[in-house]
C-alpha cells in the first residue's frame, strides 16, 4: 500500500510539468482569442481536437506500458511490433478524426447561424489535419520513448505519461 508521502513524491513532478503546460495553453488561448471569435468553427473544434489527440496519448501510453510489463518490447522501440502496430492503426484513425471533427464543427457553426463557406471548411480541414497528425506523431514519440525510459527507472509509465501527453495535446491543439 502506498503512503501519502510516496504518492506525493511520485506525483509532484508530473503535476508541475502538466500544470506548466496547461498554464502555457491558457496563455496561448488568451493570445488567440480574437481569431477564435472571428471563426466560430474554431471555438467548436478546439475541445474536440484536444480531447481526441489527448485520448490518442492515453491509448499509446497504456498500450506501450502493457507491452513493457508483458515483456513484449525487445531491442529498439521502432522495430517492435507494438510500435509498428500502434503507428499503422493510429495514423489512419487520426486522419479520419481530423476530417470528421472539421466537418462537424463547421456544420454545427452553420446550424447556429454562422455562415458557411467552402474555403473556410477547407482551411479548417487543413489546419485540423496538420495539427492532428503532427501532435499524434509527437505524442507517439513521447509516449513510446518515455514509456521505455520510465519503465527502466522502475516507475509506472501510465502514472507519468498520461498527464503529460494529454497536456501536450491541449497545448498543441491550441
Amino acid at each position: 500500500m502506498f503512503t501519502l508521502k510516496q504518492i506525493f513524491e511520485e506525483s509532484i513532478s508530473v503535476l508541475i510539468i502538466a500544470s506548466i503546460l496547461s498554464l502555457i495553453t491558457g496563455l496561448l488561448l488568451s493570445s488567440i482569442q480574437k481569431t477564435l471569435l472571428m471563426i466560430p468553427a474554431l471555438i467548436i473544434i478546439l475541445p474536440a481536437l484536444n480531447g481526441t489527440v489527448g485520448n490518442f496519448g492515453v491509448i499509446i501510453t497504456s498500450r506501450m506500458t502493457t507491452a513493457l510489463y508483458e515483456k513484449k518490447v525487445k531491442g529498439l522501440w521502432y522495430h517492435t511490433k507494438i510500435a509498428k502496430h500502434l503507428f499503422k492503426d493510429l495514423i489512419p484513425i487520426s486522419v479520419f478524426s481530423a476530417f470528421y471533427i472539421a466537418v462537424l464543427s463547421t456544420v454545427i457553426a452553420n446550424i447556429n447561424g454562422y455562415g458557411f463557406e467552402i474555403m473556410t471548411l477547407l482551411k479548417i480541414m487543413i489546419i485540423t489535419l496538420i495539427t492532428t497528425i503532427s501532435l499524434v506523431l509527437l505524442i507517439f514519440i513521447v509516449a513510446i520513448c518515455g514509456s521505455i525510459y520510465i519503465y527502466k527507472k522502475k516507475a509506472d509509465p501510465d502514472d507519468v505519461l498520461i498527464p503529460i501527453t494529454t497536456s501536450i495535446a491541449d497545448l498543441g491543439s491550441v
